[in-house]
């Protein structure tokens, strides 16, 4: 079972928008930043997930808040060099960031090099998608299911970006758990690169969030093999959870649960630890009050990247609950860095 905590959340989460209507206005939100600019930071070049989420969002994030929302891109470091920047922001500066949830806890948890933040100390004002890992494969590996890449006899060969990199830190982990053999290929440019190994021929399987993925798939080039979550994904109803192969032991089930757990952190809005509670809870308030827009959430289906939002207090419990992870698991995370 994974982490309860997780669990409920996510449950709670998915929830949130069932039967939402147009929302507009967010009350104390409009009168708090009535007529002031908020910089709503992507740690990433324009064109990725993050950004395509912001720009989404911005409109709607306006409208409820009544102040104008600027999107800017400050790439630098796998989104270190923004979140240190958000994270000793003064209480005047308006500024909101999205971040890669599970790549900020993971770099916490590694004390890698360029993480001068506490994700306890910031404000976290909700999660915005919690899009699960999915192991590819090509249409005709050898490996039908998660239980032929268990039980392999040879090295079974991941591709990765580099340490530190999702793509790097999933296999690690679940090859650990499940004790069959592994290696990780690095040193391509980006997931599409590494990906294309994989389609190639020169390696076996890549590890990324299912919205990074899901073009590859649709298009034929790739095979998903297991999702790494609980419960099937919905936008791949038909591939299986990594829940329904069971782990050697209840120490590996129990590191599979917190790699589980911390994928559901997901991708999320926070601000600085000095920004005033009033104006924090205002942002919250207008978060609440965008997500529940129909316009916003019918425009994220089309792009088949689907909400999962928690409030910024569930969001921030369940970061605190993985930054807790048991010893064997944070020495797994620190050992992909």
């Amino acid at each position: 079972m994974a982490l309860a905590l997780a669990g409920a959340l996510s449950a709670c989460g998915a929830e949130d928008t069932s039967g939402t209507s147009d929302a507009s206005g967010g009350g104390e939100a409009e009168q708090v930043f009535e007529g002031e600019d908020v910089d709503l930071v992507v740690p990433y070049e324009p064109g990725g997930g993050y950004d395509a989420y912001a720009r989404a969002m911005a409109p709607y994030l306006e409208e409820c808040t009544g102040a104008r929302i600027i999107v800017r891109n400050e790439p630098g470091a796998g989104g270190l060099v923004a979140t240190n920047q958000t994270a000793v922001a003064p209480a005047s500066e308006n500024r909101m960031q999205i971040v890669n949830t599970v790549g900020l806890v993971s770099a916490q948890i590694a004390g890698a090099e360029g993480a001068i933040f506490d994700l306890n100390d910031l404000n976290w004002i909700g999660r915005v998608s919690a899009p699960p890992n999915v192991v590819v494969v090509t249409p005709d590996s050898p490996f039908q299911t998660w239980q032929d890449v268990v039980d392999a006899g040879e090295p079974v060969r991941f591709v990765a970006q580099g340490p530190g990199a999702n793509d790097f830190i999933a296999p690690n982990i679940l090859g650990d758990a499940y004790g069959f053999p592994f290696e990780i290929i690095t040193g391509f440019a980006g997931s599409t690169e590494a990906r294309q190994s994989v389609v190639a021929g020169d390696a076996d399987a890549h590890a990324l969030p299912i919205d990074s993925q899901l073009g590859a798939i649709e298009s034929g080039d790739v095979r998903p093999l297991v999702t790494v979550a609980e419960e099937p994904d919905p936008l791949l109803p038909d591939t299986p959870a990594i829940s329904e192969t069971e782990a050697p032991d209840a120490e590996a089930q129990t590191i599979v649960d917190n790699l589980i757990a911390m994928g559901e952190t997901g991708r999320s809005l926070i601000v600085s630890p000095q920004m005033e509670e009033e104006r924090v809870e205002a942002l919250r308030e207008g978060f609440q009050c965008a997500i529940e827009n129909q316009e916003l959430l019918d425009q994220l289906e089309s792009q088949q990247r689907p909400l999962a939002p928690l409030n910024g207090e569930e969001a921030a419990a369940l970061v605190r609950e993985v930054l807790e992870a048991p010893e064997a698991f944070q020495q797994l995370v620190t050992a992909s860095y």
